[in-house]
């Protein structure tokens, strides 16, 4: 299963368009999207894990990291790409 993770702030002002465009490709895609503000003890405790040090930054699988908005078209390619090894047993 693919699962996004987007760190946000809410006195950042990119962040409601990322939160957009990852809300769209999600339930589009079929997919699973949490978002963590870093304001919150999880959401802090999560960034620091990845590292993640400004906002939004976007952690797909634990692994693939986007720093700032993504661009819609690539998300979803590569939310095709991953659901697509996944079907086939791929990890």
């Amino acid at each position: 299963m693919v699962m996004m993770k987007l760190f946000t702030s809410p006195t950042c002002p990119y962040c409601p368009k990322a939160e957009k465009v990852v809300s769209k490709v999600a339930k589009e895609e079929g997919v699973l999207a949490i978002n963590l503000p870093v304001n919150t003890d999880e959401g802090l405790k999560e960034a620091l894990k990845f590292g993640i040090r400004g906002v939004p930054a976007l952690v797909i699988n634990d692994k693939y990291l986007i720093l700032g908005v993504p661009d819609e078209g690539e998300l979803r390619q590569l939310i095709r790409k991953l659901k697509g090894g996944e079907e086939y047993g791929a990890s």
